[in-house]
């Protein structure tokens, strides 16, 4: 096997003989259960692109194990989950998804790379753990690459999880992942390697956590206390109070005793929305503050007086009391955005659609599902329909239809209801409103973003129009639901997960060319200062390190850039600087 062979000498030269043991075990790299797709040996390679292929595959491995070094992840990271006791990194020794704990498992990669560069430029692999009956797994990876374990499963017994069982393949190019496997891997160690790609982001709790997300907008919004056209922090996020703090706990209960409440309860009759601060998803731990819940928030806290003393991650805001209603019914925004990196921090924006509530808005009622309109609140309808009961004179095919809008259709809706004059409304207004408040909220919540070149992320935003058209920004989401719950909403969400793949395969192909440029020039440097296998000693070597580092944080080479056709389009680039660097979004006096 011409790449056991080239490697036995690469580590020998290297006097790195332990891992060559390790990967002679673990040989079972090229078989049939692994479901690995081998590629031709240098030597067959079509020499229509030269420019993927190292010209020493012995100097690019020593070569990139002393530029490419691993970096810990700060435990910090680990507390995404609200669980202190992931903070001290003793779940990277616990079992995920029957793989394997691999401490060399990057460097094996690396060796994998240096022989067979190639493969990561012909090929898309997969490693995921949706259920092979989902959209993503029966749809989408098989128009787009390799499912390489399709045995996985994050439906697997807990006590298969565990036990170890598989050896991640090296030839895998994306982790798409749906729980937080940095939790009990080490990202660049065990995984994530630096020609790899991760869909999770450490330190993203700042965006998607109800009550962090409501701190990064307080202290962001701070900033633009005095350009109120740049960022009205009162008109894109429903006033807020965390009551696990003692300040705000306080304002709000003055609030909530004041005439001033009294006089807006009798008017609108709810005044706020009370949230659970994190871990509460599918509308669990929301609840509109009607007469019931005011009062157990009186009892609870005392009707103010324990403030600071009750630790229940609690968030209360104002309930948007003039929600824009289409032929009565509420609804809200489902869209989404692709951070493609973080080193540097890339940002794409795209069209989502709009989720009705199944029932006429009624703001004197007490059931979520008439005053909410997250999709699981309707499951119970859609389950009566699917037993032959109308609603509404609708069977389940229909329900579905209308409960899920495109932008289009809102559109036409509202121009022939008089509520917009604008025949371009979407592109004038709607979209660069939508594009704007994802500007704001990556920028109020990278500061907690791990920056590492493997990492990216899809997220699911939400979002309500009032009555005035204004947007308000409701949660964002980090593993979405990605079904198809109707026809329409099946071929929406492929074709968005085949741009997405398609954007973040784009910037792996990228930095690795630069790399494998940058590693053949530096063999050519190395074998005219007559070095050796036995001696590949780069010289200046923290200076080569720091040039490795930049030419690995991601931008596009022109051959993969997206295609014209992708339905994605990019609102943060920092690679550029100024207005440019927020695709003209924003106003200079903004930044």
């Amino acid at each position: 096997m011409l790449q056991i062979k080239t490697l036995f000498f690469l580590l020998v030269a290297s006097n790195l003989l332990a891992v060559f043991v390790l990967l002679l075990q673990n040989k079972n790299l090229q078989s049939h259960d692994l479901h690995t797709t081998q590629l031709s040996t240098q030597e067959d390679s079509p020499s229509s692109i030269p420019q993927y292929n190292f010209d020493d595959p012995i100097f690019a491995y020593n070569i990139l194990t002393q530029l490419d070094v691993y970096e810990p992840m700060d435990n910090m990271y680990l507390d995404d989950l609200m669980n202190q006791s992931l903070a001290d990194g003793s779940t990277y020794k616990y079992g995920y998804l029957g793989f394997k704990i691999d401490g060399d498992y990057c460097q094996r990669h690396r060796a994998y790379f240096a022989d067979y560069p190639e493969a990561l430029f012909y090929d898309t692999n997969f490693i995921l753990d949706y259920l092979n009956t989902s959209l993503v797994r029966r749809l989408v990876i098989p128009s787009v690459g390799v499912d390489l374990m399709p045995n996985v499963t994050g439906a697997m017994p807990s006590a298969k999880q565990k036990m170890g069982l598989h050896n991640i393949p090296h030839n895998t190019n994306v982790f798409f992942i749906n729980g937080a496997m940095h939790v009990f891997r080490q990202i660049g160690k065990n995984y994530a390697c630096t020609s790899q790609s991760y869909n999770h982001i450490p330190g993203h709790s700042s965006l998607n956590r109800k009550d962090r997300v409501a701190e990064s907008a307080v202290a962001y919004g701070k900033q633009y206390l005095d350009r109120p056209h740049c960022f009205n922090f009162n008109k894109f996020f429903p006033k807020t109070y965390s009551l696990y703090i003692e300040d705000q706990c306080t304002e709000f209960f003055k609030q909530f005793n004041s005439k001033e409440y009294q006089k807006l309860k009798a008017e609108r009759r709810i005044v706020y929305i009370k949230k659970i601060g994190v871990g509460a998803h599918k509308a669990k731990g929301v609840d509109p503050v009607n007469e019931e819940e005011e009062k157990s928030l009186r009892e609870l806290y005392e009707n103010g007086t324990k403030c600071g003393q009750i630790n229940n991650n609690f968030i209360v805001q104002h309930f948007i009391h003039n929600p824009l209603l289409l032929d009565g019914h509420k609804f809200d925004f489902r869209i989404y955005m692709v951070i493609a990196s973080t080193n540097p921090v890339i940002l794409y924006y795209h069209d989502g659609f709009l989720r009705l509530s199944l029932h006429q808005y009624d703001v004197n009622s007490n059931d979520k599902a008439v005053l909410l309109t997250n999709t699981d609140l309707s499951m119970d309808t859609f389950k009566a329909a699917a037993n032959g009961t109308l609603v509404d004179g609708m069977n389940e095919t229909e329900l579905r239809n209308f409960q899920m809008w495109n932008f289009t259709r809102l559109h036409n809706y509202l121009y022939e209801k008089g509520v917009v004059k604008d025949k371009n409304w979407l592109d004038n207004y709607l979209r660069p409103e939508f594009k704007k408040a994802m500007i704001h909220l990556i920028r109020m919540s990278q500061h907690s973003f791990l920056r590492q070149s493997p990492l990216f992320e899809l997220f699911g935003v939400d979002f309500m129009l009032d009555s005035d058209l204004n947007l308000w920004f409701i949660e964002c989401n980090t593993s979405p639901v990605l079904k198809g719950t109707s026809d329409e909403k099946e071929r929406f969400v492929s074709k968005m997960l085949r741009d997405q793949f398609e954007i973040v395969i784009g910037l792996l192909r990228s930095r690795m060319k630069r790399v494998l440029v940058y590693v053949n020039k530096l063999t050519e440097e190395l074998k005219a200062q007559g070095a050796t296998y036995d001696d590949m000693e780069i010289k200046d070597l923290e200076k080569r390190r720091g040039e490795f580092k930049k030419l690995i944080m991601n931008r596009f080479e022109d051959e993969f850039k997206p295609s014209p056709e992708n339905g994605f389009s990019k609102i943060i680039d920092e690679n550029y600087s100024g207005v440019e660097r927020f695709a003209g979004l924003l106003d200079k006096d903004c930044i």
